[in-house]
């Protein structure tokens, strides 16, 4: 039930108004002045504000604005005169959210009435989901009201206060950097360096030396001694983004490391103490790479002790509305714009959509729709994705129906389609694309061999 507070100096008009209001359903409180109206609001929580604009003691305007600093959610509408529509006009400039002219039509206040009240719901609701991105569904910059996104905030917390070694697994673009950023910040390491590589950033030799360091003159161009990244987070952690891509050699070299923890820079003999938190995230399947002879099984443990694994962002859609106000409100003031809003049409393709590059791409698409759109709403055909699924749609629907003249040949073919849309939605991986499939790794392989995928 709205409560609604009326100021009218008019007697007779105000226990008109309050009764009227009464029997449509309205909690209703009438003062005759603007003084009584702001020692109630300091006292009490109203929705709406029913005030005459002229009144001696206190015009309706000196009590919008005196009310805003005590309930600036409440919305305010001014009645008026027809000879001074001028000033309530000016008013609405000024924020009141709507003016009547006197005498009062009674339906076109209830419109008012329902009108401020959505608006004002509106309003709350957006505040409310700004609270919960601050608290609840909120790790650092890492947001997710999802229980498997609850799950990795649980763990965060807890494995924060350890020194051991984790490993973050996920797709790309599902936010592995972030926790590790959100690991180290609540540790007791914070004030201490973090220090961040690529390890697919540099060829062999050259991450060798930016993890270790060198010695002058250990090859051609070493000119003076460098520092390694190692070395640089002493006390503090070093997150190897990537850490599937390593080579050999530096495995070997990571996991001496690991077990004994020293270092020797290249060209160098003295063996160096380090005190560093290694935090190591992949997009890639070690299990494989461990059967394929591409990553050492000694290594994979010793990284493996703490391991999250970050859902991708079509296992946990609930975050999507969340993740989208975050990145309107941060591209809008970022890029100097009004404010803008979601379409429902936006919405749904957007729910739709599987996101393939994970919650990187959708806020890559927000930052588009904004930069590139206009008014203030982001319509759907403002998002890169829009033509992505008009496509998909017909190359669905062409690909299998006109496949062939048998029945077989069209079930294959969207056999076919189906895994290729699996093995799509894992970026290659084919052993997570035969988990989200729920068959067999042995089943995946046979499969790709016979449609040669």
């Amino acid at each position: 039930m709205a409560r609604v507070l009326i100021a009218e100096d008019d007697r007779n008009a105000l226990s008109g108004l309050v009764e009227i209001l009464r029997q449509e359903g309205y909690d209703v409180v009438g003062v005759d002045s603007g003084p009584k109206a702001l020692k109630l609001l300091e006292r009490e929580k109203f929705d709406i504000l029913l005030t005459d604009l002229r009144m001696p003691e206190m015009d309706g305007m000196e009590l919008y604005e005196r009310s805003q600093s005590i309930a600036p959610y409440m919305k305010t509408i001014v009645m008026t005169a027809y000879s001074s529509v001028k000033e309530a006009v000016e008013a609405m400039k000024r924020g009141v959210f709507e003016y009547l002219t006197k005498p009062i039509d009674l339906d076109d206040l209830f419109v008012h009435l329902q009108k401020a009240i959505s608006e004002q719901n509106l309003q709350l609701e957006n505040e409310e989901l700004k609270s919960k991105l601050q608290v609840s569904y909120r790790f650092e910059n890492i947001i997710g009201k999802s229980e498997p996104m609850q799950r990795v905030f649980r763990t965060i917390e807890k494995v924060a206060k350890s020194n051991a070694t984790v490993l973050i697994r996920g797709e790309s673009g599902t936010g592995k950097e972030l926790v590790a950023r959100a690991i180290h910040y609540n540790s007791p390491r914070a004030p201490k360096p973090m220090v961040e590589i690529s390890c697919a950033s540099f060829p062999e030799t050259l991450l060798e030396s930016e993890l270790f360091g060198y010695e002058k003159g250990a090859f051609t161009g070493a000119a003076s001694r460098k520092i390694g990244r190692f070395e640089m987070a002493q006390e503090g952690t070093i997150f190897l983004d990537e850490i599937g891509e390593i080579s050999g050699n530096v495995q070997t070299k990571l996991l001496r490391v690991l077990q004994e923890r020293i270092i020797t820079r290249l060209g160098g003999t003295d063996a160096l103490k380090v005190d560093v938190r290694l935090i190591t995230a992949t997009n890639r399947d070690l299990e494989i790479a461990i059967t394929e002879g591409q990553f050492r099984e000694d290594l994979y443990y010793r990284l493996n002790v703490i391991p999250i694994t970050l859902p991708p962002l079509r296992d946990r859609k609930d975050d999507i509305p969340l993740l989208i106000d975050h990145f309107i409100r941060k591209y809008c003031d970022l890029n100097s714009r009004e404010l803008m809003s979601l379409s429902e049409e936006a919405l749904h393709m957007c729910m739709e959509y599987n996101w393939p590059g994970n919650v990187r791409e959708l806020e890559n698409a927000i930052e588009n729709a904004i930069v590139l759109g206009e008014g203030d709403k982001i319509l759907g055909e403002y998002l890169p994705i829009s033509y992505k699924l008009s496509r998909m749609a017909a190359e669905k629907k062409e690909s299998f129906m006109d496949a062939g003249e048998t029945f077989k040949d069209k079930v294959e073919a969207a056999e076919k389609l189906v895994l290729e849309e699996a093995i799509r939605q894992c970026n290659g991986n084919k052993s997570e694309a035969a988990k989200i499939l729920d068959i067999s790794l042995r089943t995946m392989r046979y499969k790709i061999s016979k449609y040669g995928l």
